[in-house]
């Protein structure tokens, strides 16, 4: 089984979702993921606001995050994606603390460096497919052709991982009807 996932790294619920798939890989031996970034510094941004895709810069670490992620694809994606969940949910991170992500990585920082619109570029296109997709928030799950936004208060007890991806696919794949569930 597929599952896309859209996350931002700035997002507590989108680090939880990681910590979970990454359990559940270990358990559901056919289940594939990939990581689909998508920016909520952009999808909440005031609409008289300029977009953080259109400057000559990137002047939010959470984008820059993302775009480094575009460049990580090209080395060891899952250690920079580790590298920079585990840290931006442990501490506030600066330009330097991604580009050493990065670089630990095996991302040539200074190639990326060259040519950060480029990789800005890649997010901008990638955030736009969700969007257009419907994706609103992270993380959204794309489990075959059903999008389920997906919010953790905490991870599930280990024992019923499985349990709980299986009934999340019921759910998101054959209740269409089923918007939204809510616990007070």
């Amino acid at each position: 089984m597929q599952v896309k996932i859209h996350y931002d790294y700035s997002c507590p619920y989108s680090y939880r979702a990681f910590l979970w798939f990454r359990r559940l890989q270990t358990t559901v031996p056919d289940l594939e993921v990939t990581w689909a970034t998508f920016s909520l510094k952009e999808a909440n941004r005031d609409t008289s606001a300029p977009s953080p895709f259109d400057g000559p810069d990137i002047s939010s670490v959470s984008v820059l995050a993302l775009a480094l992620a575009h460049a990580a694809r090209q080395a060891d994606f899952a250690r920079y994606h580790q590298a920079v969940f585990d840290a931006m949910q442990a501490r506030r991170l600066d330009e330097g603390d991604l580009l050493a992500a990065a670089a630990d990585a095996g991302v040539d920082t200074g190639a990326f460096d060259l040519d950060r619109r480029q990789w800005l570029g890649r997010l901008a296109e990638e955030h736009g497919e969700a969007q257009a997709l419907g994706v609103f928030g992270t993380p959204t799950l794309a489990i075959d052709d059903a999008l389920a936004f997906v919010k953790l208060a905490e991870l599930p007890p280990r024992h019923d991982d499985v349990e709980v991806w299986h009934s999340l696919c019921v759910l998101a794949r054959c209740h269409p009807e089923l918007l939204e569930i809510k616990r007070p």
